[in-house]
């Protein structure tokens, strides 16, 4: 495997995730079935499906002095994140939300950010890019991601955005920038509504510089386009029985890194982020479930042949 690292950037939060039975629709009291707490956030969460599979990751970050933070960083050290590139800023509060799971695997969530937290990216290690096999970026901290997305196209390497769900101008801001834009279908209609996601991904890749535009769909798989081939691929996902789908397109994008550093063709790259992403979604809390590379290949190996499931390799 690739000893370059990986560079992910965004916003940092910390999740506490309720899972109950059903999702109350009025003001009642629903008690928990279960409870995890962890580090989250879009780039976060990647890190830690690229860490798990046996990536050297960097998070870049910002997140306030207080208990919360000092939790996210310990377990940034747990996960085996190099945090060197998270900012501590006093006076602020490190972001959190609040999450109900239903027995489904659907998810509502409450976040809070700090307002008051400075956007400022100017003390970004940029010099770390040039040895990096890919930076990641979310659209949860628009400089920063912006400022890595450019330094990674200066020394030529790949820039990924997680393309989520953001007012329209940001995505359009943002998308020229990176040269892998990979799109949850929500982010995608709102660039290009009305349009299949098909010719929508056509269409972005005709007026951006990306080599690689996608897009999530969820239990359908994945929709991605190459300026290699020129042509939109489907890659179906593994079947399974989802109980949280909370992070599991943050996976989707970790597990596509690492192969991507990997230099696996693309399209066993997209297999293995299904896999990933579907497996996550079978174990509550969150990105608690992200598989390590000794699980992905053995599950991998066990449904060898079956649709969507990737060569061992």
């Amino acid at each position: 495997m690739n000893s370059k690292h990986v560079i992910c950037v965004g916003a940092a939060c910390w999740d506490t995730v309720f899972q109950v039975e059903k999702i109350p629709a009025a003001g009642v009291k629903a008690l928990a079935l279960h409870a995890v707490q962890r580090a989250a956030g879009m780039a976060v969460n990647a890190a830690v499906a690229l860490s798990r599979l046996g990536m050297s990751v960097h998070m870049w970050t910002r997140i306030g002095d207080d208990e919360t933070g000092r939790q996210f960083l310990q377990e940034m050290q747990r996960e085996r994140i190099n945090a060197d590139g998270v900012r501590v800023l006093a006076g602020v509060q490190t972001s959190f939300s609040s999450i109900l799971v239903d027995l489904s695997g659907e998810r509502t969530l409450v976040p809070f950010f700090d307002a008051n937290i400075p956007a400022d990216a100017s003390w970004l290690p940029l010099d770390k890019v040039a040895s990096a096999g890919a930076v990641l970026v979310d659209m949860r901290w628009l400089a920063g991601a912006a400022a890595a997305l450019k330094r990674a196209r200066q020394c030529g390497v790949p820039g990924i955005l997680d393309a989520d769900t953001a007012p329209v101008q940001d995505l359009n801001d943002m998308i020229p920038l990176a040269s892998h834009v990979l799109f949850s279908e929500s982010a995608l209609s709102i660039v290009r509504p009305g349009l299949a996601p098909e010719s929508a991904l056509i269409d972005v890749a005709a007026h951006n510089p990306a080599e690689v535009v996608g897009v999530t769909l969820g239990p359908k798989g994945a929709l991605l386009w190459t300026r290699e081939s020129g042509r939109v691929m489907h890659v179906p996902a593994p079947r399974i029985q989802a109980v949280d789908t909370l992070g599991a397109g943050d996976v989707w994008h970790g597990a596509f890194a690492w192969g991507l550093v990997n230099g696996l063709p693309m399209p066993e790259i997209v297999q293995w982020a299904n896999l990933a992403a579907a497996m996550k979604c079978e174990v509550f809390g969150g990105v608690t479930g992200t598989p390590s590379l000794a699980q992905l290949q053995s599950r991998a190996r066990k449904e060898e042949g079956n649709q969507g499931f990737p060569r061992i390799i």
